[in-house]
């Protein structure tokens, strides 16, 4: 929805009254060594200057776990899914980083998760049981198991559709599916299936087109990595085998609008035919193991498989920030802030900017409002009374594209609680602007 003309210079002239956007922590999950359970959790403040960790356990007294296998955010808590000892952690992050809880699923061998907002329902692939877990997330408990007959891998969830990576069959033999799976109906239905390189792990969603990236091995134990895009509408695909692959995974992300992955000692865009632009990879970094961007940074575990590991922060365009000891094996970074929470860690941009419906309306205390932009730039996220009047500012910062999900719990800029009564949220970025109404009753 556009602005009226009225609200419009409403906000243009109260732009630079308030700002309350809380500072972020990037958190990073350290895999560890297989079977000493020395899995560990690091953060990292938003200014890329200080390092904390391990956090909250520490593998002699009191360990995380073995073989941390992902991190996934969801509201205000973190959720770490431990492989090897077959559980998830969860964090309360808003309370400072709390260990509020634990979901105990004996012989899964839990791989990753991605949360259906609409649902309230989290997804954890799990190959000890050949399918998805279902999880309750008000209650942190599984509540059901859809069993696919397969090893699956990553998860993707846009809206009602999952996208899920499948590298291994049953019988631990190669695979090459990606399925799709629609979540709207009372069960999930596998709608499509689609055939790529094999090995596929990492999704990444740009517009209509998934990319996936791939790493197989053959009977010589010598690894190999392709790249595959799917036509989520026409359900084409078109694949590139890149060869011999040194890496033991194969991150990909989006940089402005372009998707980029791990090759070698680089992160490498992807030219129109899936080959890989060498001149312009960014980075030289040896044992690269897993990578992250945001925030206009790009954040680089790399590995020798002993501890201490290093994180390493660059520039959009290669410029080396800053670097940081860490556990053993970084295997996946997220950032959180209090206000912004990513409501999934596999990269995807968006086709529109907009806001969504605010969730529960009408709210007391608070309410999450999605937020959709489909270009990087300066964002700001205000809430107004129904005169017009500046009410509390929840975001003035650079983000790149993607979709997030801001808080607001029914304060002003002084932290005072406002009456009951109708509110408007307006988002503005890149000279475009969308709103919605909020309805607090109490």
């Amino acid at each position: 929805m556009k602005l009226s003309k009225s609200l419009f210079v409403i906000s243009t002239i109260l732009i630079l009254t308030f700002s309350s956007l809380h500072a972020g922590k990037y958190y990073v999950l350290c895999e560890g060594n297989f079977g000493q359970a020395n899995a560990s959790l690091w953060s990292i403040d938003e200014s890329l200057q200080n390092i904390e960790g391990p956090l909250i356990w520490n593998a002699s007294t009191n360990p995380l776990g073995d073989v941390g296998q992902s991190l996934t955010l969801f509201e205000n808590s973190m959720y770490i899914i431990l492989n090897g000892s077959h559980g998830v952690r969860i964090i309360d992050l808003e309370s400072g980083e709390t260990h509020s809880g634990d979901i105990e699923i004996p012989d899964s061998s839990p791989r990753y998760m991605a949360v259906h907002p609409e649902s309230g329902l989290g997804y954890i692939s799990s190959w000890g049981l050949g399918g998805l877990l279902v999880v309750d997330m008000e209650s942190n408990t599984v509540i059901d198991t859809f069993l696919l007959g397969a090893l699956p891998e990553q998860i993707l969830i846009l809206e009602d559709e999952m996208f899920v990576s499948i590298p291994l069959r049953s019988d631990w033999s190669a695979s090459n599916k990606v399925l799709r799976i629609d979540l709207s109906g009372n069960s999930p239905e596998v709608t499509h299936t689609y055939d790529v390189i094999e090995g596929p792990g990492a999704l990444a969603l740009i517009g209509d087109q998934l990319y996936v990236t791939s790493v197989y091995y053959n009977d010589a134990w010598e690894y190999f990595s392709g790249t595959s895009r799917i036509n989520v509408t026409d359900h084409t695909v078109v694949s590139m085998d890149h060869g011999s692959y040194t890496n033991y995974t194969a991150d990909i992300s989006i940089i402005n609008g372009a998707a980029y992955r791990s090759f070698g000692n680089s992160v490498v865009p992807l030219n129109e035919d899936l080959s890989l632009n060498s001149d312009e990879a960014i980075g030289n970094i040896s044992g690269i193991h897993s990578h992250f961007v945001g925030n206009n940074h790009i954040l680089i575990g790399s590995s020798d498989y002993v501890a201490p590991d290093l994180i390493t922060s660059l520039s959009l365009d290669g410029q080396e920030m800053a670097s940081f000891d860490v556990g053993a094996l970084p295997i996946q970074i997220v950032y959180y802030a209090p206000d912004i929470v990513a409501t999934d860690e596999m990269a995807k941009v968006p086709e529109t900017f907009s806001l969504g419906n605010n969730y529960p309306n009408p709210f007391n205390p608070s309410t999450t409002i999605p937020i959709r932009l489909e270009n990087s730039g300066r964002v700001s996220l205000r809430i107004y009374d129904i005169s017009g009047g500046i009410v509390a500012s929840l975001i003035d910062d650079h983000f790149t594209a993607g979709d997030y999900i801001s808080n607001w719990d029914g304060t002003n800029s002084q932290g005072k609680a406002v009456s009951s009564g109708v509110y408007h949220a307006i988002l503005h970025s890149n000279s475009q602007s969308s709103s919605i109404k909020l309805n607090l009753i109490k």
